[in-house]
């Protein structure tokens, strides 16, 4: 009888620390996510297409507030993408998708380079190192 309370207590131990084990992984993912949906939130709030020293403002200032809602709606895509836990593919993917729907506007070069330079804000955001071309791609219409 000792020794099959002694299997049983070792048994309850070994699943109290495999559950224990699963949940901080768990919580270590939750608060990942979270600092990615922060960080990209705090990103979504600045104000956009601002005249810098290094750029000039938006060329065609009728479109600000469309191009502004469209990087807003890039932002909540990549919400969405850090929510079911995106891979890098699936993150440059998305910022394909995204990037396409500024070429209706026939941004300048500047435009499109600020766009880009947000983007580069979302990779941050999120912890991508590369967007595997995709920037580059839609930028100057080639890989380097």
């Amino acid at each position: 009888m000792r020794i099959l309370n002694k299997n049983l207590k070792y048994r309850f131990i070994a699943l109290f620390l495999l559950v224990l084990t699963v949940y901080a992984c768990n919580k270590s993912t939750d608060k990942n996510t979270m600092k990615k949906i922060e960080s990209l939130e705090k990103l979504k709030k600045e104000p956009k297409f601002i005249e810098t020293a290094f750029y000039p403002g938006l060329e065609k200032k009728e479109n600000k507030t469309a191009l502004s809602d469209l990087l807003n709606d890039s932002v909540d895509e990549f919400v969405k993408g850090a929510e079911k836990d995106f891979d890098d593919t699936q993150y440059q993917d998305l910022m394909k998708e995204n990037l396409k729907k500024f070429d209706i506007y026939n941004l300048d070069t500047e435009d499109r380079e600020y766009v880009c330079g947000y983007f580069e804000k979302i990779m941050d955001a999120i912890g991508l190192e590369s967007s595997g071309g995709v920037i580059n791609q839609w930028l100057y219409g080639t890989e380097f």
